[in-house]
């Protein structure tokens, strides 16, 4: 019996050490015919034996089912969990250098210049009052004294912008606001003034009253980008705009208007002291 046990329970993947063990066979009259028996001491020695030099022996119980239905069973240890493994982005997802510098300097743009209160509110210089005053001008009042800062001198925006709240005077009439807020195509309508730059040149630009934050804000623009340029203007510089007025003959209504009109001056030691 513990031969028999011993057979079903353990299978010999390799048998090289010269140890038979009896096997039972069956007649044809079905009783059992032993052809050799041992004691049970032998075969504990054959068992310790076995167990101290055979290493490749699997409980039956382990070993792969077989059968004519179904696939093998291989016998697999346990898989642990590993943690997931964070997968990098493709390339195509990353960003590019173009887009990396574009981060880069809107960063930039929100360190804004050290604001330098200037240290006088200077009159205007006689040479710019000499100059509109060639073309009538009237009314002449400071309307805002600043800094110019990087979002002034940005292209991209295009434009130089000032709160409403800070203006030392409010130089558009009733009529003026009502146009500077409609709309004209999904914008503000804007009006075209006539504006001296420090050099004492005449052009024109628009004026737009926009929402900014909280408040309204007025906006220099169309030509602003080109006024930068003719005139050396940089981030940290200290100017000046006046508001004056002119009259002019309209021809849509034969009549005399006031024209609303800027002076730009820029600031520097020698209108400091002046």
């Amino acid at each position: 019996m513990g031969l028999r046990r011993l057979k079903n329970e353990i299978s010999f993947l390799d048998l090289d050490l010269g140890v038979h063990i009896p096997r039972r066979k069956r007649g044809s009259s079905g009783s059992a015919i032993t052809k050799h028996s041992i004691s049970m001491m032998d075969g504990a020695t054959i068992l310790f034996a076995f167990s101290n030099s055979v290493t490749h022996i699997l409980p039956s119980s382990y070993l792969p089912l077989r059968t004519t239905n179904t696939k093998p069973i291989t016998n697999t240890k346990p898989i642990t969990k590993r943690k997931p493994i964070t997968e990098r982005k493709p390339i195509t997802e990353r960003k590019s250098i173009t887009e990396r510098k574009a981060v880069t300097e809107r960063k930039s743009r929100k360190k804004r210049c050290k604001q330098t209160p200037f240290p006088t509110t200077p009159d205007m210089p006689a040479a710019m009052r000499d100059r509109i005053g060639e073309m009538g001008a009237y009314q002449i009042e400071l309307a805002i004294q600043k800094q110019l800062q990087d979002t002034d001198m940005n292209k991209n925006h295009g434009r130089l912008s000032f709160p409403a709240k800070k203006l030392k005077v409010d130089f558009a009439t009733e009529e003026e606001r009502r146009v500077l807020k409609q709309q004209e195509n999904k914008g503000k309508k804007g009006m075209n003034v006539m504006i001296v730059d420090p050099l004492l040149r005449e052009s024109s630009i628009c004026l737009k009253l926009w929402k900014i934050g909280s408040g309204d804000s007025y906006c220099l623009m169309t030509q602003w980008n080109s006024l930068v340029e003719q005139n050396g203007f940089k981030s940290g510089d200290h100017v000046q705009l006046w508001s004056f007025r002119k009259d002019e003959f309209e021809a849509e209504t034969q009549t005399m208007v006031s024209r609303l009109c800027f002076a730009m001056v820029k600031l520097d030691a020698t209108t400091a002291s002046a």
